[in-house]
C-alpha cells in the first residue's frame, strides 16, 4: 500500500479527506518524492566507483610501496564513511518545534558511501593478508569482516547496511561449510539443506524485528530469508539431486541444531504476524514445519541409494524420491500465495508463483520419457490446482467484500 493508491481511492470517491489522512497517518505513508530512483543512482555509483578503485590500484599494484597500499586503503575507508556521515546528517530544514529530527537531506547518497566503506573493510582484510603471506581459513577473512561491519546496521539504521551484515554472514557461513576439519563441514550435496535453514533462521529474525526498535528492517530480513529458502530447496526437486549422493563426511548434528534454532525465532516471532488470523498464522507453522520434517529425512538419508541404485528406506523407488520435493514444494508455495493474499503482499504472492513455475518444470523434465508417470503427476497436480484455486477464488472475493463493506461504512456519517 502506497501513498498513491491512498490518493487514488480519494480521487474516486471512495474514501472521505479525513479518512485519507488517519489512513496516511496511521500507516505512516510517505509521498513518493523521487527517493527509490536517487537510491539505485547512488548504488550503481557507488559500485562504479569501488571498481574503479580496484582497477586503479591494481594497475599499478607493483609500483606501491608496502605502507603506502595499507594506509591508502584505510584512508579510502575511512574517508568513504566519513564522507557518508557527513552527507547523511545535512539538514534540508532546521527541527520541528517539538524536537523531531528531520531526516538528512542526502541520506541515500550517504548510505551509499557507507557501503563502499564496509566493502572496503573487506578489501583491507584481503590487502593485508596478501602482502603479509598470511595463511589462515578463508572463512576467517569472512568472519573477521562480518564482526567488523556487524555494529553498522543498527548504528546507521540503514536498510543496506543490514542487507550486507546479512549476505556477509551467508557468504562466511557457505565457507565454513565447505572448510575441512570444521565444526559444521558438509562437503556434500546435502549442504544446501544448511543453506535452506539459514533462510528460515532469516525469516525467523525477520517476524521477531516486527515488535523491536529497528522494525524497519523486519520486511528486507523476511524477503532475503525466504528467498534463500525456496532458493535452496529448489534442488529437493530435481531426479539428479537423490540419485548423485555424496556420502562425503558431514557433521551429523549441526542440522538438528540449526533446525531448532530457526524454529525458535519463528515460533517467537509468529505472534507479530497480526495480519494473519489465528488459523492462517497456524497454517503457515505448520507448513513451513512441514518443510522441516521434509528436509530432515533428506539429511539423515532417507532416500539416499546404495550401490545397487536401490532405495535404502521406505518404499519409496529412486523413481519417486524427488516426487516428494516436488510436491511438498508446490504445497507450499500455494499456502505462500494465499498467506500473501491475506497479508496483501505482493512479494510474496509473486515469489510463490514463480517457484510454482519453476517446479512444474522441473517434474516435467524430470518424468520427460514417461508417458506413465508424467500423466499421473500432471493429473493429480492439474485436479489439486483446480480445487484449490476454486478456494482461494473463494477466499478472495470474501476478501474484497469485506473490504468494500468497510469502505462503505467508513463513508457513512
Amino acid at each position: 500500500m502506497k501513498h498513491a493508491d491512498i490518493q487514488k481511492l480519494h480521487d474516486a470517491g471512495l474514501i472521505t479527506d479525513e479518512q485519507r489522512q488517519k489512513i496516511i497517518g496511521h500507516f505512516q505513508l510517505k509521498e513518493d518524492s523521487g527517493g527509490n530512483f536517487l537510491a539505485i543512482v547512488s548504488l550503481i555509483g557507488a559500485v562504479l566507483i569501488a571498481a574503479g578503485i580496484v582497477l586503479l590500484i591494481t594497475a599499478h599494484w607493483n609500483e606501491i610501496p608496502r605502507g603506502v597500499k595499507i594506509a591508502s586503503g584505510l584512508l579510502l575507508m575511512l574517508g568513504f564513511h566519513a564522507g557518508g556521515w557527513w552527507l547523511s546528517t545535512l539538514r534540508s530544514s532546521p527541527a520541528t518545534e517539538d524536537g523531531r529530527e528531520v531526516q538528512g537531506k542526502y541520506r541515500k547518497t550517504g548510505e551509499a558511501l557507507h557501503l563502499i566503506g564496509s566493502c572496503l573493510f573487506l578489501a583491507n582484510i584481503a590487502l593485508i593478508g596478501q602482502i603479509y603471506n598470511i595463511v589462515s581459513r578463508p572463512p576467517n577473512a569472512f568472519l573477521l569482516w562480518w564482526i567488523g561491519i556487524a555494529a553498522l546496521p543498527w548504528l546507521l539504521r540503514s536498510k543496506a547496511q543490514h542487507v550486507l551484515f546479512l549476505i556477509a554472514f551467508g557468504i562466511w557461513f557457505g565457507f565454513e561449510v565447505n572448510e575441512h576439519g570444521g565444526l559444521i563441514y558438509c562437503e556434500s550435496d546435502r549442504q544446501v539443506l544448511l543453506y535452506a535453514l539459514l533462510g528460515l533462521v532469516y525469516l525467523g529474525a525477520g517476524y521477531c524485528l516486527r515488535r523491536g526498535v529497528f522494525s524497519e528492517f523486519a520486511g528486507v530480513t523476511e524477503k532475503l530469508g525466504l528467498l534463500a529458502f525456496l532458493i535452496f530447496i529448489y534442488p529437493l526437486t530435481w531426479k539428479e539431486f537423490f540419485v548423485r549422493w555424496d556420502n562425503s563426511e558431514i557433521q551429523q548434528w549441526f542440522f538438528p541444531a540449526l533446525a531448532v534454532f530457526a524454529l525458535l525465532l519463528l515460533v517467537a516471532g509468529f505472534k507479530n504476524l497480526t495480519a494473519l488470523t489465528r488459523q492462517w498464522r497456524w497454517t503457515w507453522f505448520a507448513s513451513l514445519l512441514g518443510m522441516m520434517v521434509f528436509m530432515a529425512t533428506v539429511w539423515f538419508g532417507c532416500w539416499q541409494l546404495d550401490h545397487a541404485g536401490e532405495s535404502r528406506h521406505y518404499f519409496w523407488g529412486e523413481s519417486w524420491s524427488y516426487l516428494v520435493g516436488s510436491l511438498a514444494l508446490f504445497v507450499f508455495c500455494l499456502l505462500q500465495i494465499q498467506i500473501g493474499i491475506q497479508v496483501r503482499s505482493q512479494f510474496l504472492v509473486n515469489l510463490g508463483v514463480v517457484f510454482i513455475a519453476l517446479d512444474i518444470l522441473a517434474a516435467y523434465c524430470d518424468l520427460f520419457g514417461s508417458m506413465a508417470r508424467t500423466g499421473v503427476m500432471f493429473l493429480i497436480s492439474g485436479i489439486f490446482l483446480i480445487v484449490f484455486g476454486v478456494y482461494l477464488e473463494k477466499k478472495r472475493r470474501a476478501l474484497m467484500t469485506q473490504i468494500k463493506a468497510q469502505l462503505v461504512k467508513g463513508d457513512q456519517p
